[in-house]
C-alpha cells in the first residue's frame, strides 16, 4: 500500500519534542469504562498527542454490538478523537456484518498488516501502516493480529505470520525519512517480546491480547513494550522526549492511570444510550412463538441445556451432543422469542464444534459434572460471557444411570447411547462448543479430537431447534436417572 500521511500540527523548527501516546486495550465493550477513558483523555491530550486502541475493544457479548453491528464502539472513538485502531481476536471473530461495519464506520485508520481475505488479498479499508507527522516528528505506526486461522477461516479472513508481514512493511519504508517506527499488536506480551527479539528496527510496542497489567514499560532489544490491562480499567500514557539531533529518544515515562475515580463523559454516556435503544429496537421484533416453559440450572439437569444438546447432536448428524450448562444465562418461557431474548439466555460467542471423544475421557467429564465443585467453578475461559462452568448436559439418546450418595468420581453405575453401554475404549463424535473442545473447567475433554469448527454461534442453535416444537417437547426427557 502506499504512503499515507496524518499531520497533526504545524511544522516548527525544534530540536527536541515530547510525544505524548494514550492508549487503551482489550476493552471488551466495557463502554460505561469507556466513558471514563473519554474524560482521562480529554485532560491528558495535547497537540503532540497520538491514540491508540490495540485491539479487542468490540466484543459480541454486548446487546449494543450485535443490534448495531459493531456501530456503537466507531461512535465512541470517533467522538473520542482515536489516532488508530488494529483489529483484534474478538473483532475478528465477530460476525461479517459487524467486522465490516466496524471498519467501514471508524472515521480513523484502522491498521493491521497480516490480516487478509481468504483469498490472499488485502481487506479493504485496511491499512497496512500510517505515518504521522506531528510538529517534525515522522511516526510510522502499524499493527498486528495473532493467527487464529482455525476461527478466522470461518469468516473468509487469513492472518499471515506477523513477523514475516512486519518485515514486509518495513522494508518498503526508507528509515532515513522516519524518526519512530510503533507496532500496535494484539499478540500478548509473550507475542510482544519475540517481535521485539527479531525485529531490531521496532522503537515502541503498543500492546494487547494477553491483559497484561504493565505499570513499567519492558525494554527488549531496545523496544518499549507497554500494555494496559484490560476490561478499560486503565489507560496507558507513554511520554517520549525524542532528540531531532540525535535522532533518537533521550528518555521515556510511562504510567497507567486507573479509571476507578473519573466521571463518566456524559457524551459517551448519551451515545450508549442512543445506540441501546437502537439495538434493543432491531433484536425485539418477534422470531416464533414457543407453548411450554425451559428451566435452566447450573447444577441439575435442565430443559434449555437438554435442547441445546439435542440441536447440537442433530444439527452435525453425529452420535451424541453434549454440553456444559454455564454457556447458557437463564431459560425461557413460552411466548415469543425475539434475539434479545436468545442473546441473553446464551451471551458467550463459541462456536458449535465438532469432534471425536474417547469414552473414557467422557465418564471422567460426566462424573465430575455431578459434583458441584465443578459445576459452580468460575467458568472463565476463551470466548466464555458468563459466570459458572456449569454440569454437562447430553442429548436424549445418552441414559446416565448415577448413585447421588455413593463417593465422588464414583457416582456413575452406567451411560447407554443409542441403548448400548458407552466403551471406555472407543471413540465417539460428538456436537459440542470449542468451550468444552478446549478441556476449559472439563479437562478431560480437551483430549479431544480431529475438532471441526463452524462459524455459527451456540445461540443460532438455540434459535433455530427452539422454534421446532419437538424439540422443544423432547427437551422435558430425562437423562441422568437416579438409581436410588
Amino acid at each position: 500500500m502506499g504512503k499515507v500521511w496524518f499531520r497533526i500540527t504545524k511544522t516548527n523548527l525544534v530540536n527536541k519534542l515530547e510525544l505524548k501516546i494514550l492508549y487503551i486495550n482489550d476493552l471488551h465493550s466495557r463502554y460505561e469504562e469507556l466513558a471514563k477513558i473519554a474524560t482521562i483523555i480529554k485532560k491528558l491530550k495535547d497537540d503532540n498527542t497520538l491514540i491508540f486502541d490495540a485491539g479487542d475493544t468490540t466484543d459480541p457479548w454486548r446487546i449494543e454490538v450485535i443490534g448495531t453491528k459493531g456501530n456503537i464502539i466507531s461512535d465512541i472513538l470517533n467522538y473520542i478523537g482515536f489516532n488508530t485502531r488494529i483489529i483484534g481476536n474478538t473483532e475478528g471473530f465477530s460476525d461479517k456484518d459487524i467486522f465490516e461495519e466496524i471498519i467501514e464506520s471508524s472515521n480513523f485508520p484502522v491498521i493491521t498488516c497480516n490480516i487478509y481475505n481468504i483469498k490472499g488479498k488485502k481487506i479493504k479499508n485496511v491499512k497496512d501502516y500510517v505515518i504521522f507527522d506531528i510538529n517534525g516528528l515522522k511516526v510510522l505506526v502499524t499493527g498486528v493480529t495473532p493467527a487464529y486461522n482455525e476461527f478466522y477461516h470461518l469468516f473468509n479472513i487469513h492472518i499471515e505470520d506477523p513477523t514475516k508481514d512486519l518485515k514486509r512493511v518495513l522494508s518498503k519504508i526508507d528509515k532515513n525519512q522516519l524518526d519512530l517506527v510503533i507496532v500496535i499488536s494484539h499478540l500478548g506480551l509473550d507475542g510482544d517480546k519475540e517481535l521485539a527479539k527479531k525485529l531490531s528496527n521496532i522503537d515502541i510496542i503498543i500492546g494487547g491480547h494477553s491483559h497484561t497489567v504493565l505499570n513499567e514499560c519492558l525494554v527488549k532489544n531496545n523496544a518499549i513494550i507497554c500494555q494496559a490491562g484490560n476490561f478499560g480499567e486503565y489507560v496507558g500514557e507513554l511520554i517520549i522526549d525524542y532528540d531531532f539531533k540525535e535522532g533518537l529518544i533521550k528518555s521515556f515515562k510511562n504510567r497507567l492511570i486507573s479509571t476507578k475515580d473519573y466521571p463518566e463523559d456524559p457524551k459517551v454516556i448519551e451515545l450508549i444510550k442512543q445506540n441501546s435503544k437502537i439495538a434493543i429496537a432491531n433484536m425485539s421484533r418477534p422470531l416464533y412463538k414457543i407453548d411450554l416453559n425451559l428451566k435452566h440450572s447450573f447444577t441439575e439437569e435442565s430443559q434449555i441445556g437438554n435442547l441445546l444438546a439435542d440441536g447440537l447432536r442433530d444439527f452435525f448428524k453425529y452420535d451424541i451432543g453434549i454440553i456444559n450448562s454455564g454457556v447458557l444465562n437463564h431459560g425461557i418461557e413460552k411466548g415469543y422469542v425475539t434475539r434479545l431474548i436468545l442473546h441473553k439466555i446464551c451471551p458467550s460467542p463459541l462456536n458449535p464444534t465438532l469432534v471425536e471423544i474417547k469414552g473414557s475421557d467422557l465418564l471422567l467429564t460426566l462424573e465430575k459434572s455431578l459434583l458441584q465443585e465443578f459445576q459452580l467453578s468460575d467458568g472463565a475461559g476463551a470466548g466464555f460471557r458468563g459466570s459458572f462452568l456449569g454440569n454437562i448436559q447430553v442429548s436424549d439418546n445418552v441414559q446416565i444411570y448415577y448413585n447421588p450418595a455413593d463417593k465422588p468420581l464414583n457416582k456413575i453405575q452406567a451411560v447407554k447411547i443409542n441403548n448400548e453401554l458407552l466403551d471406555p475404549l472407543k471413540w465417539y463424535i460428538a456436537g459440542t462448543s470449542d468451550y468444552l473442545q478446549r478441556g476449559t473447567g472439563y479437562e478431560e475433554f480437551g483430549n479431544c479430537k480431529n475438532e471441526i469448527y463452524r462459524r455459527e454461534w451456540l445461540r443460532d442453535i438455540l434459535e433455530n431447534y427452539l422454534k421446532k416444537r419437538k424439540y422443544v417437547k423432547k427437551a422435558l426427557i430425562k437423562r441422568f436417572i437416579q438409581t436410588v
